[in-house]
């Protein structure tokens, strides 16, 4: 009877107040009961759970059905990175691009979390496969976190944590100094602007472990690389890398 009373109490919020999709912001009708309900419409679902065909192992940039990427690919393969993979939702474009821009600057949490647990049933074999020890989000500067409500990657770290196990660590990893809007900036500049940025805490947390790095979008990965460096001199055995979105235009 409590089971009934509880499902008629939810079925009349929804009607009274229907829920609406965090990527087009149109009511939906949501998927049955006890499902993991990912917040979005069916358009916008089939949209970003898309499958990706051909996506380059290293670096998870959407390449060619011919391409080899066994060193690499197009976009990657000239870079020095100290992670082994990067594993995404997609590509930082339409749908994906604009619920993401939403997100990092909303007020609440629910796009961010709805976008990990799309990553988590997208890519979960993946995410698995890297068997992490812990999982640690790109951490923010204090500056930064008094003008955000909350940091991205924590929240996809800690939904990822929750999903496929693993420990989140949110503080292992910190940030020692502020760095320059790496937008419009060249590869190398990049790369120098993130040098030195982090430091740990508890290296011996690290020694032996695998590692999953988790970030909201990767571009260069000039700031994964640093964190991976940072984290591989600290004696972990691997690292691998998490985000929702890969950008490939460095402008973006």
């Amino acid at each position: 009877m409590r089971k009934l009373m509880h499902q008629l109490l939810d079925d009349s919020l929804r009607f009274i107040f229907p829920p609406v999709c965090v990527c087009c912001n149109l009511s939906y009708v949501p998927q049955t009961a006890g499902t993991d309900s990912l917040s979005f419409c069916g358009d916008c679902s089939e949209s970003l759970l898309a499958p990706t065909e051909h996506a380059c192992q290293r670096c998870s940039a959407r390449i060619g059905p011919f391409s080899k990427d066994e060193t690499g690919c197009i976009h990657c393969r000239s870079h020095r990175f100290h992670f082994h993979s990067v594993t995404c939702l997609g590509m930082y474009e339409d749908h994906l691009r604009k619920v993401m821009l939403s997100a990092k600057w909303s007020f609440t949490s629910v796009p961010i979390v709805a976008l990990s647990n799309a990553l988590i049933r997208k890519q979960r074999t993946a995410l698995e496969a890297t068997n992490p020890d812990l999982i640690i989000p790109i951490p923010q500067h204090w500056r930064k976190r008094l003008f955000r409500h909350f940091n991205p990657a924590w929240l996809i770290a800690t939904t990822i944590a929750n999903k496929i196990g693993g420990k989140c660590d949110a503080h292992l990893l910190r940030r020692c100094r502020t760095t320059k809007p790496q937008k419009r900036m060249s590869i190398s500049a990049r790369r120098n602007n993130q040098k030195d940025t982090f430091a740990l805490v508890d290296e011996w947390m690290i020694r032996g472990k695998r590692i999953l790095l988790v970030d909201d979008v990767l571009t260069t990965g000039a700031t994964c690389s640093e964190a991976a460096r940072i984290l591989r001199n600290a004696g972990a055995e691997e690292c691998h890398v998490a985000v929702i979105g890969r950008v490939l235009d460095h402008s973006a």
